[in-house]
């Protein structure tokens, strides 16, 4: 892996965005990260594992939301990516906070989190639809090849972290390899090879048990004695099947001399059979002489069945007129209803134009009265005008000058006022009055010609369906509007009426026609009953049969002598073939076949049951034989593979797993040797401790340090602190190389040591840089973060984090 990009803000003491582009320090290979203490130099290392795996580079900074700056104002997200690249493929994981404010004023923290790959355009696709915080953690692991344990231990060192491989005991060291190294593995073979091993052990015990199972249900000790059970239950066999064999020809023999007598006793129960099966049929001879005779009078009967159907013909038409005589009756009241109902109607509308003329002639003379006032009016106003015009005209006369209406010009005797000043309006308006009255009278005097033509028609209308009714006495009246309705009805109810007593008539005397037919037909028939034996007609229906009663009868009658004649010749054959015979008594002979019988069974069940032992035996004989055997080849199979398990296990030595560990260990310290020549003038030397010291411990995986001042070995724990700081450093950086060569190809291009060199003193911190020297070049970036001065002024390229009151900031230096 390749560190390319490395950008946060509002990340721990980090408010405003910052980025690291790692590609500046490519050619210098070793930069430092410095700065003062508690200003995030670790942050920066932390910032890259929260990325990838959502946890610190410590471990133990809680989960990201811990992270956020308390500087970070809500508004501002929290954000980490980091740009990497492994094998030319470069890739991005971000990891994001948002402040969330609820409804109730609280505030929450709402994580994202996503992964992406670079396509062939240079653009970043995501991996995931809905990335969860698994599915990111999965694809780091699965880039880098490593957990985030993993990452901490060959990428970075972490601060107070990097000492634990060294010092840690066997058993502490065996968890890291394990983990480093992936020998479960290993382990995994060992354990699968023990459980085949105790797999093994079980089946050739569960054959044991089967065998010992087997024999204990048959009381046998041993295999050959079941065989021997076997052969002597096969000899058992064969005597049970001859004296079987015999019961059979005895049974055989039985059932024949029983068979021979059943037949002679069935020609006997045949013939008693046939005997009851005579006298039954015997007993139906009055009942058919019955049915004879009854078929006899049938036909007499049907001699004279046709004068009677033409009686009931006749009667059949006479009923039909009663009641065609009986609906014209009532179509007749029906219709005299009617008549008398629109009669009525006619009256009522007759009274109410009477009472309309009435009314009428009332009305006009009271008008005639009213005009001959108003035209006594007229006259008066009339007159009054005149003369007030005369004495107008009057007033402008002058003797000697000749009047304007006789042209006389004296005026002895001029006329004088009326005194009434009537104008030539009010004598118009009294002549309008007049005509108003006269055409009131003109129009009373059309509507007395319209009432007076109704009258007579009314009239004549109750005349003529009135003749033989009494005079109307009735007083409801009926508008003259319905005139035309109910002289309609009137007309249509005296027609029907009409129609009906036609009718009537005609039934009437078809019914008094058909009558006599009836009782002249009748006298035929009782002759012809009287002269056939019948003396009513209830005795000639009770003989009358129909077509297929009389077929019926007919052939019961022929049945039963048919019947009768098979039943006397059976009779007759049977007495024939049981001549000279005597009656059987089958009931010895049964007893005799039943007791075969049962020896028969006796011997059937005791051959069953001789052939079934024989049989489990056979069975048994065989699954034993087999479980034997398997046992064999399962017991063979079992030691060999226990003691190859066990060897595997150390339960006599080093387990396969201690030792492929104890192997990498090996490699790790050679590695590490090779860098401790750098420091002390090659004074140290790491080498495993010896292994197999008892099996309650776990062993082989101690580190001891050889002094080559004093030529001895000693543990690792009494090494000075910057001592053991550099060897650490040399564990650690040999553990990275040789898990970059055992992990499946996994490059490791980026190597970060967080702290440890502020207790070392000049000359040990030189060593140390030799150390780190010797391992970089190429493509490869090792970081170093302290603030140990010398280190400044030994390493050019770095990344400087200023602490700040607004929050902390980077500025690299190249």
């Amino acid at each position: 892996m390749t560190p390319e990009i490395l950008s946060f803000e509002a990340f721990g003491p980090y408010v405003k965005k910052q980025e690291i582009d790692f590609s500046v320090f490519r050619k210098t290979g070793l930069f430092l990260i410095h700065g003062r203490t508690g200003a995030g130099k670790t942050t920066v290392l932390d910032a890259m594992t929260y990325a990838l795996f959502g946890e610190s580079s410590g471990g133990g900074r809680g989960d990201f939301a811990a992270m956020r700056s308390d500087f970070a104002p809500d508004e501002q997200n929290t954000c980490v990516s980091f740009v990497f690249s492994i094998r030319g493929k470069r890739y991005k994981f971000t990891r994001e906070l948002r402040v969330r404010t609820k409804r109730n004023g609280e505030k929450e923290l709402q994580a994202a989190q996503d992964a992406f790959f670079e396509d062939e355009a240079g653009s970043f696709v995501p991996f995931f639809e809905n990335p969860g915080i698994k599915n990111i953690r999965q694809k780091a692991e699965e880039l880098l090849g490593l957990t985030c344990e993993q990452f901490r231990q060959v990428i970075l060192l972490p601060q107070g972290k990097f000492e634990e491989l060294l010092v840690a005991d066997s058993a502490a060291k065996e968890e890291i390899l394990v983990t480093l190294f992936k020998a479960e593995q290993w382990q995994e073979l060992t354990d699968w090879l023990c459980d085949r091993a105790n797999d093994l052990k079980r089946e050739k015990e569960a054959h044991e048990q089967k065998i010992r199972s087997i024999l204990e249900q048959h009381a046998c000790d041993s295999v050959e004695a079941l065989r021997g059970s076997l052969e002597e239950m096969r000899k058992q066999e064969a005597g049970a099947k001859a004296r079987q064999k015999d019961t059979a020809t005895h049974l055989g023999q039985a059932r024949a001399a029983l068979q021979d007598a059943q037949t002679v006793k069935n020609l006997f129960d045949e013939r008693d059979g046939a005997e009851t099966k005579c006298m039954q049929i015997a007993g139906r001879e009055k009942e058919t002489a019955l049915l004879e005779e009854k078929i006899s009078r049938a036909l007499l009967a049907e001699e004279i069945l046709p004068l009677r159907k033409e009686a009931a013909q006749i009667q059949g038409q006479k009923q039909q007129w009663e009641e065609k005589q009986r609906q014209a009756e009532h179509e007749k009241l029906e219709g005299e209803k009617r008549l008398a109902q629109a009669v009525q109607r006619l009256q009522a509308v007759f009274r109410s134009i009477r009472e309309e003329q009435a009314a009428l002639v009332k009305a006009a003379a009271q008008l005639k009265g009213q005009k001959a006032i108003r035209e006594a009016e007229y006259q008066k106003a009339f007159e009054a005008y005149m003369k007030d015009a005369a004495f107008a005209l009057s007033e402008g006369l002058t003797e000697g000058q000749a009047c304007p209406v006789c042209g006389s010009e004296h005026h002895p005797s001029p006329a004088r006022h009326s005194e009434t000043n009537t104008t030539l309006e009010q004598v118009n308006a009294a002549k309008k009055e007049i005509g108003r009255i006269d055409k009131q009278l003109l129009a009373q005097e059309k509507e007395g010609l319209v009432l007076q033509h109704l009258s007579q028609a009314c009239e004549t209308s109750i005349e003529r369906y009135c003749k033989d009714q009494k005079q109307d006495t009735g007083t409801a009246r009926e508008d003259k509007a319905n005139l035309k309705k109910w002289t309609a009805a009137a007309d249509e109810a005296f027609q029907a009426l009409q129609a009906a007593a036609a009718a009537y008539d005609l039934a009437k005397q078809e019914n008094e026609k058909l009558q006599s037919a009836f009782a002249a037909a009748m006298d035929v028939f009782k002759e012809a009953c009287l002269a056939r034996g019948f003396q009513t007609d209830e005795q000639f229906r009770a003989s009358c049969m129909s077509k297929e009663e009389r077929t019926a009868a007919q052939a019961s009658i022929q049945d039963y002598h048919v019947q009768l004649k098979v039943a006397q010749q059976a009779l007759e054959n049977l007495e024939g073939k049981i001549a000279g015979l005597q009656k059987p008594d089958t009931q010895a002979l049964q007893k005799e076949v039943e007791e075969r019988e049962r020896e028969k069974q006796e011997t059937d069940t005791l051959l069953a049951s001789v052939q079934a032992k024989a049989g489990l035996i056979g069975d048994a004989l065989k699954k034993a034989s087999a479980a034997q055997k398997e046992l064999e080849e399962k017991a063979a199979e079992y030691v060999e593979l226990d003691v190859f398990a066990k060897l595997l296990r150390g339960d006599k030595g080093v387990g396969l797993k201690r030792y492929v560990l104890g192997v990498m260990l090996s490699a790790i310290t050679g590695q590490a040797n090779r860098l401790l020549k750098k420091a002390h003038d090659g004074r140290y030397q790491l080498y495993r401790t010896a292994e197999g010291q008892g099996r309650a411990r776990k062993v082989g995986l101690d580190l001891e340090v050889f002094d080559a001042y004093s030529g001895e070995r000693r543990s690792v724990k009494s090494l000075s602190g910057g001592e053991k700081f550099l060897v650490a450093l040399s564990l650690s950086l040999g553990l990275s190389a040789v898990v970059q060569a055992q992990s499946g190809g996994i490059r490791i291009d980026a190597m970060f040591v967080d702290e440890g060199f502020g207790s070392l003193d000049p000359s040990s911190i030189e060593n140390a840089l030799d150390i780190l020297a010797s391992i970089r070049g190429g493509q490869r970036l090792v970081g170093i973060i302290s603030h140990v001065q010398l280190l400044k002024e030994n390493i050019d390229a770095s990344i400087e984090v200023r602490k700040q009151r607004a929050g902390s900031e980077i500025v690299v230096n190249i």
